[in-house]
């Protein structure tokens, strides 16, 4: 069963290109488990990271592993709601739309 998780952020001025570019950047080369993911700049000026994973061992074999992208952005940051990298949503996805451009 597919698996949602979902991080959130409040950058510091200035740092949403940063952050995004860093995110990236780190899974360029490919994340094991992780099908697709997605930045949203909210208008709250959050960040949403919003990961969609093959299942529930994906997920936290890339939360204990090296790629760890909390690490990577929190100097960027004024909050970092750590409660939220710990939820996971695990259920069937209902509905998901890939757009052709």
């Amino acid at each position: 069963m597919k698996m949602m998780s979902v991080i959130a952020v409040t950058p510091k001025e200035g740092a949403v290109d940063e952050i995004t570019s860093l995110i990236v950047q780190s899974r360029e080369d490919g994340i094991e488990g992780l099908n697709v993911y997605s930045i949203v700049h909210t208008r709250e000026e959050q960040l949403l990271v919003i990961n969609e994973w093959n299942s529930i061992d994906a997920f936290m074999d890339y939360v204990n592993g090296p790629h760890n992208m909390i690490e990577l952005i929190e100097h960027l940051c004024i909050r970092l709601d750590e409660e939220n990298v710990c939820k996971a949503y695990s259920g069937a996805i209902i509905h998901q739309e890939n757009i052709q451009l």
